[in-house]
């Protein structure tokens, strides 16, 4: 493939895995204008709870396995679907066991998760199929495969919310929450089994101790981190549920999925930025990426900035009036987002260097300060504390990993002053919104004239934001992307 045409698939490879992306983790925020009316707050509670469950099996389920498939690519590039069905027959081997032992001991757990065994049943098998998503979605990302990724994303949407309306409205009318449960559940089940038949077919390749050992001396090293991720972002909604009630933890997770628009984004853009880093570190291009990066850090900030200007009245058209109490939290919500997004920037180098468990320490720590903050200041001071507490966390988390990353030479591909002066400017925003909240107008005329501002800055530099992708390639890249032709 010439080097021109590489450079126009790569940019519209990242500008289509980002759609399919949101439409795949934004099921849940395309969907709230029509479960917010379906569902009280207390069904939608109790709904998100069950998600957040989700959200922390799948990183136990998976083993970390997902984490190694972009480092598996450079590594095993002429066997690379052996590699992939090897390790999918590894992973499940593991999740056979664990759903053995889920259901030995189901009498012990039981009762304090709340779910029957059906239920728990298929949470598991919900979290497997979120795990090989995750591993799906990170071959055809290295591969640039963005059309079948956006099919899987259309699918798996449509079918979510047209499933769960019907289960809500016809099946089960008095326990609305149990059709959301099982219409998210039953669509994503299904798409799995055919990701697994895929994968098997095209690899060929059941067990190999050396694609095994490659796996697990880079995924489990990220288990207490990918467990940890999870518990971080969602450990809030289950602590909050039980300390205070489903009413409020609804509340919250409505707020919370609000504001996933952000992460969501951040994880796209992610995907994209961390593939062509990979092949630019490979040839020791690192002073492209500090370049390039700034662009990248200020796209981030402006979608961050116009998000938090804008999402109030967006949320109110979304809901109904019982669901407004938590439109203050999007701020510190906003602001957790985007320190995520500038954690993953030095975390990109510890993959690429196969530090793993640098990784998991930083999280993990995370995550211990985030639970006992948590348990603290919801107890003192209510359920909307939770918000600030996931800020602070998210916040030690940068801190730890661009400690880290300078042991790997991040502060030489990413540039800390720019960083510094794009918090400076993202905080300063944020508290004059938060100041003037009580003055509905002024906050108001405010926030849509720095709207007007954003939007100007990105038409007098729209060139050079939305030219992250298009900067010349190298051979690596080429070698590693044959495939795209």
């Amino acid at each position: 493939m010439k080097e021109d045409e590489l450079n126009r698939t790569a940019k519209k490879a990242g500008i289509w895995y980002a759609l399919g992306n949101i439409l795949l983790k934004g099921v849940a925020f395309f969907s709230l204008p029509i479960f917010t009316q379906l569902l009280s707050t207390s069904d939608f509670g109790i709904y998100n709870t069950y998600i957040a469950y989700e959200g922390i099996l799948s990183a136990i389920i998976g083993l970390g396995l997902y984490g190694t498939v972009k480092n598996a690519k450079i590594e095993f590039n002429n066997k690379f679907n052996e590699y992939l069905s090897s390790v999918l027959t590894l992973s499940l081997f593991f999740f056979l066991v664990e759903i053995v032992i889920a259901n030995i001991f189901y009498n012990f757990y039981g009762p304090i998760i709340g779910f029957s065994k059906v239920i728990i049943n298929c949470l598991l098998l919900q979290s497997y199929g979120s795990f090989l998503i995750y591993f799906y979605a990170s071959k055809l990302n290295i591969e640039f495969k963005y059309k079948s990724y956006l099919l899987i994303s259309a699918l798996n949407i449509i079918c979510n919310i047209g499933c769960s309306i019907v289960l809500i409205k016809f099946v089960f009318p008095s326990q609305r929450y149990l059709g959301r449960i099982l219409g998210s559940a039953i669509p994503l089940i299904f798409i799995s089994f055919i990701i697994t038949f895929i994968i098997l077919v095209k690899g060929k390749k059941f067990v190999s101790k050396k694609y095994w050992k490659f796996a697990l001396l880079i995924g489990i090293p990220l288990v207490p981190h990918v467990i940890s991720q999870s518990l971080l972002s969602q450990f809030d909604r289950i602590m909050i549920n039980n300390m205070v009630g489903s009413s409020e933890s609804g509340i919250y997770s409505y707020v919370y999925t609000m504001c996933t628009i952000l992460s969501v984004l951040c994880q796209s853009l992610d995907n994209a930025w961390t593939s062509w880093v990979y092949m630019k570190l490979s040839n020791s291009n690192i002073d492209e990426i500090k370049k390039k990066s700034q662009k990248y850090i200020a796209l981030f900030s402006i979608l961050t900035l116009g998000f938090m200007c804008l999402i109030p009245e967006v949320m109110k058209l979304f809901a109904r009036e019982e669901y407004w109490d938590g439109i203050n939290l999007t701020i510190p919500l906003s602001l957790a987002n985007y320190f995520i997004f500038l954690y993953m920037l030095p975390v990109g180098i510890e993959y690429y260097n196969k530090k793993t468990k640098y990784i998991s320490i930083g999280t993990v720590s995370a995550t211990f300060a985030n639970v006992i903050l948590n348990y603290i200041m919801i107890k003192l001071l209510g359920y909307k504390m939770a918000a600030y507490t996931t800020l602070i966390s998210y916040i030690l988390l940068f801190v730890f990993h661009w400690n880290i990353s300078r042991k790997f030479n991040g502060d030489k591909v990413y540039d800390i002053t720019v960083i510094k002066k794009n918090i400076i400017i993202i905080l300063s925003v944020s508290i004059l919104i938060s100041v003037t909240q009580s003055f509905y107008l002024l906050n108001l005329i405010m926030r849509y004239l720095i709207v007007f501002i954003l939007i100007y800055i990105i038409f007098r530099n729209k060139n050079e934001l939305l030219s992250i992708f298009k900067r010349r390639g190298n051979e690596d890249f080429k070698k590693n992307n044959e495939n795209v032709s």
